[in-house]
């Protein structure tokens, strides 16, 4: 595929081409559909749509950098394979992924604004902007944003550690590593979207097509991920519970009840995990995968980062290191669980990461002699064994760069 063409346009002159198509069995065309590389079996799917129910879906892909600031890499990990697009302007020139959603990447650029952009398609749309947001306001010419932070923090564990009272400045290239965490969207276009703050903060806010604004939510102990399942967002806070929001559209805002019980003992209390993603299996379990990293005992490595999977078992969050005959993808977007039958490329009971927390992954913000922030090893993309805890390079994909981070997303024409 040419580097100056996007993923977009090469589906449009397929559907173009498939005017003049012959008619084929569905099983013919899964034949040929399996048998063509990433991007011509998208083009394929959207000539011959009213079969695609016999195609075989695609596993998550990665979205990359370029090799210029005009290209974004995409790499398929069940093929191996990666190949070059034209980065969209302006949701995909110098963007930093905030999440992903039915084949859509929320992303943010360098002055704050967030867009929605599909990258198969090329179809893109602008959020609402931040300073929407009541409290939250642009100063001097634009070059600053200014809040208070009284509005985003819950209360308790927060309380201490940043004071409520106080103003909050940052510059806008900042906003995305400094107040953006994540976005969730439900269907989209014309549904709502869920800002997850970062973890200074803690408060969400949501964004709906009726309502153009974003309007914050309070959660009682802080929104640490967050997925949308049949219909709602589900959220998991800080301390482990999870979360399920409901929509007043008279009153045009989002409240939350807890739907299970808190994490205990290591699942919480063990400051070595320190991320939490949730997962909804199909039929609709829940699960909770845990992320930590700790210092290496030997070697050049002065970083490791491990994971552990939560299920609930007789109304309690126990561990375990049997997901079955299934992967996950957990990172900048909506985590994921893929079949390995579906797809045997992919590795059962293992975790596929990649590296979402924005301030460890800018080179600017790499603190010399604190800790927390030396992060070099546990940046980029890996693969995961639960059952042994071993690491493994992400085969096919080599070396490459830490910003902006990549992320997982689920190929998708609508």
């Amino acid at each position: 595929m040419p580097r100056d063409q996007t993923c977009g346009a090469g589906v449009a002159d397929a559907a173009v081409a498939g005017r003049h198509s012959i008619n084929l069995s569905p099983d013919m065309l899964a034949n040929i559909h399996g048998r063509l590389s990433i991007l011509d079996r998208l083009a394929f799917a959207s000539v011959f749509r009213q079969s695609r129910d016999a195609f075989k879906p695609e596993a998550p892909w990665l979205v990359l950098p370029g090799e210029t600031l005009e290209t974004v890499t995409l790499f398929s990990p069940a093929d191996r394979r990666a190949t070059a697009v034209r980065a969209m302007d302006p949701s995909l020139r110098g963007h930093a992924v905030l999440g992903s959603s039915g084949g859509w990447l929320v992303t943010a650029d360098a002055r704050a604004r967030m867009h929605v952009v599909n990258p198969v398609t090329g179809e893109q749309r602008a959020l609402p902007a931040i300073t929407t947001i009541p409290c939250l306001e642009e100063r001097f010419g634009r070059s600053l944003f200014v809040f208070k932070l009284k509005p985003f923090v819950p209360g308790p564990p927060y309380d201490g550690v940043c004071k409520p009272h106080a103003m909050f400045c940052l510059v806008p290239e900042k906003m995305r590593s400094h107040l953006y965490r994540k976005v969730v969207l439900s269907a989209f276009p014309g549904g709502a979207a869920m800002l997850i703050t970062h973890e200074r903060f803690g408060v969400p806010a949501f964004a709906t097509a009726e309502d153009a604004a974003w309007r914050l939510a309070p959660s009682r102990e802080g929104v640490e991920d967050a997925v949308h399942h049949d219909g709602r967002f589900y959220s998991v806070t800080y301390s482990g519970a999870v979360e399920v929001w409901e929509h007043d559209a008279d009153a045009g805002h989002f409240t939350s009840a807890a739907v299970t019980p808190r994490m205990i003992g290591n699942a919480s209390g063990n400051t070595a995990w320190r991320r939490k993603y949730l997962v909804v299996v199909p039929g609709g379990r829940l699960m909770v995968v845990l992320k930590g990293w700790k210092r290496a005992t030997h070697g050049c490595k002065r970083w490791s980062c491990s994971f552990k999977v939560l299920v609930l078992d007789g109304g309690q969050w126990k561990g375990t290191d049997d997901i079955g005959d299934a992967a996950l993808f957990v990172g900048a977007n909506e985590s994921l669980y893929v079949s390995t039958r579906v797809h045997p490329e992919l590795k059962p009971g293992h975790v596929y990461y990649t590296e979402d927390d924005l301030i460890q992954a800018s080179p600017c913000d790499v603190y010399k002699g604190s800790s927390h922030y030396e992060h070099e090893d546990h940046r980029g993309v890996g693969v995961f064994c639960l059952k042994n805890g071993t690491v493994e390079d992400l085969e096919g994909l080599g070396q490459c760069p830490s910003w902006p981070p990549p992320a997982w997303f689920m190929p998708s024409i609508p």
